[in-house]
């Protein structure tokens, strides 16, 4: 036992550590090594207490390997810091899935006099598996709303137009029935093309309402479970879909269902305004301290002169899409507010005629 905890009472560490169910211990900052670690190591993380006592190194070679350089970080940012870090990662098991682990730690003491840290970690696979069931059943039915609202406000556009092309072409002294009929049908239309509209807005309003709850997540596998429906369908909306990033795997701190609400938001502006055989492009690019995700169209672009007002509240840059959907103008002010509540940024470029450009960048150090 190294000098800094000759004085350690761990009659109470071990009173709390015996019960908890989860793994409980003690380290040394200092000498680099356990004080106090409990039995549930071994149901856990699958590693005899007494070879981890004698090397505590040894940990990291069950650490997912995707992993590792997250945890290394962040046992830096210990080292230097000595503050509390909670923090998420994955257990590979022998024979079995993969074990999410979430691990929070606490100094025993104050700033520089900080030797110890006490933690606690607990097997969080049951919370992360029903997240990521949330997450694509969000995307699911998000990419599903607005491809529907795409399909069907076409169609209903198209029988109000008709109804009132024949009402027209109506002898003005005959047929007085037949014109309140056909009075009607676009009544009709017209109700379900606001509601269309209405259910997809209040949708994205009512989701970015609630508190965000950050987790660290594959934002590469987020978006393409967001993607996958609108390439699936992409010959019915007449567009071509891409995605593509630098890495595989591009981990960020994300709610994922408020966060692939944004990225759906912007392909689904990104639809609205690029004609039929246009290109909607999505880059997730990971560098050493962010990741900036591209959403791109070759549509019709956004005039200049709405560029300094568009994330505003009912902005004036509002205005309808290529088929004539509406807009309240408060998309981007709400996608802007979300991109915020994770501490990023968002920004775009855009030249009328040639498409835009939205990128959300992601700082991936906290």
């Amino acid at each position: 036992m190294s000098s800094s905890n000759n004085n350690l009472d761990l009659t109470v560490f071990k009173l709390v550590g015996d019960q908890y169910d989860g793994v409980f211990f003690v380290f040394d900052l200092e000498a680099g090594e356990f004080v106090y670690l409990n039995d549930a190591l071994e149901t856990l993380w699958k590693r005899k207490v007494k070879e981890v006592m004698e090397n505590p190194a040894s940990l990291l070679d069950s650490i997912h390997t995707e992993d590792r350089e997250h945890v290394t970080a962040n046992y830096r940012k210990l080292l230097e810091e000595r503050e509390k870090m909670h923090l998420q990662f994955r257990v590979v098991w022998p024979y079995t899935t993969d074990r999410w682990m979430r691990l929070k730690v606490y100094p025993l003491g104050q700033a520089e006099q900080v030797h110890l840290v006490a933690g606690m970690a607990e097997d969080d696979s049951s919370r992360m598996k029903n997240i990521f069931n949330m997450q694509k059943i969000n995307a699911r039915k998000d990419s599903m709303l607005e491809i529907l609202a795409h399909d069907l406000r076409g169609p209903i556009s198209l029988v109000q137009t008709l109804a009132g092309v024949i009402e027209e072409d109506l002898p003005k002294s005959e047929s007085e029935h037949s014109r309140k009929q056909l009075k009607i049908i676009q009544e009709i239309c017209k109700r379900n093309i606001d509601l269309i509209r209405d259910l997809v807005h209040q949708e994205f309003l009512e989701s970015a309402q609630v508190e965000v709850n950050k987790e660290r997540l594959d934002v590469v596998w987020e978006i393409k479970e967001v993607i996958k429906l609108y390439r699936d369908s992409q010959q019915n909306l007449g567009k071509e879909f891409k995605l593509n990033s630098s890495h595989e795997q591009v981990y960020a701190r994300v709610d994922s269902m408020k966060f692939m609400q944004v990225i759906n938001n912007l392909v689904s502006n990104a639809l609205k305004f690029t004609h039929e055989g246009g290109v909607i492009s999505i880059y997730i690019e990971k560098n050493e301290d962010d990741v900036v995700i591209s959403v791109k169209d070759n549509g019709i672009g956004i005039p200049e002169k709405h560029h300094p007002c568009l994330f505003d509240k009912f902005t004036e840059a509002r205005r309808p899409g290529l088929k004539g959907e509406e807009s309240v103008g408060l998309g981007m002010s709400v996608i802007k507010t979300i991109v915020e509540l994770h501490q990023g940024k968002i920004w775009f470029e855009s030249e009328e005629n040639k498409g835009t450009t939205f990128f959300i960048q992601l700082f991936t150090q906290e």
